[in-house]
């Protein structure tokens, strides 16, 4: 399913909330700005800079509207408007203090300001930054830069109870010129948040106050390329069967 296919899910089955959210952080939006944005400096300044618009709902609040497609935000519009692309948790870090609607004027969520902080925390607690996957044209991998001896032996712990695991790779990842990161790509079978979500919670109490993980799996082509020249840190040990 789509992440619009999952929004009208969860407006009708409060049971499919959790799996729509999770899916909204991870995946990229669309927000209607002032002016257009200058790609080149965002990139050279370290960070995005947004001018957005604000519109009001019945009762007179502010919100600030996004989509979750292009499509959508037409549909709203009804005319050509400067617009943005950007992953949906990177979003609400930059209007934690303000309340957003998604797909206002259609099938919709509202977001208060204390959400949005609440959904930010959690994602800081876990460690995990989602990965918009339309960024990885200026994503790129390098070899950790200093020791993650800590992070390597912990992770093989944990991995080692894990049967459905085959493989797992560190490295930095750099998205832009944001800090870099530390990414764990996971050769791996089955639901990656039934493994993700235990893992960071896992690996918590191992990482450094500096130190911000990300996880993938190897299935995914960022998977594969963020690998490619990486040897594995842990393997799985063949079964008897597989001897």
């Amino acid at each position: 399913m789509n992440l619009d296919e999952l929004l009208k899910a969860a407006i009708n089955d409060p049971s499919k909330r959790s799996v729509f959210l999770q899916t909204l952080i991870k995946s990229d939006v669309y927000v209607i700005c002032k002016n257009p944005v200058n790609q080149e400096r965002n990139r050279a300044e370290g960070g995005i800079q947004l001018e957005l618009i604000t519109t009001q709902n019945p009762d007179g609040e502010i919100f600030i509207p996004f989509f979750t497609s292009y499509r959508a935000l037409q549909q709203f519009a009804k005319r050509y408007v400067d617009c943005y692309k950007i992953n949906c948790l990177r979003l609400f870090d930059l209007i934690q203090s303000a309340s957003a609607v998604l797909n206002p004027n259609s099938y919709g969520k509202e977001f208060s300001s204390q959400e949005i902080k609440s959904i930010l925390m959690i994602a800081r607690n876990l460690k995990i930054k989602a990965i918009s996957y339309s960024e990885a044209d200026i994503i790129s991998y390098r070899p950790c830069e200093h020791s993650v001896s800590h992070i390597t032996k912990a992770a093989s712990k944990f991995l080692s109870k894990q049967p459905n695991v085959d493989r797992a790779f560190i490295m930095e990842m750099i998205k832009g010129s944001e800090k870099p990161q530390i990414l764990l790509v996971l050769d791996m079978m089955g639901s990656t948040r039934k493994l993700f979500v235990p893992l960071s919670k896992y690996l918590s109490k191992t990482v450094k106050a500096n130190e911000h993980l990300a996880f993938i799996s190897y299935e995914q082509d960022m998977g594969k390329k963020a690998a490619e020249k990486i040897e594995p840190f842990y393997i799985r040990k063949k079964r008897y069967f597989e001897r």
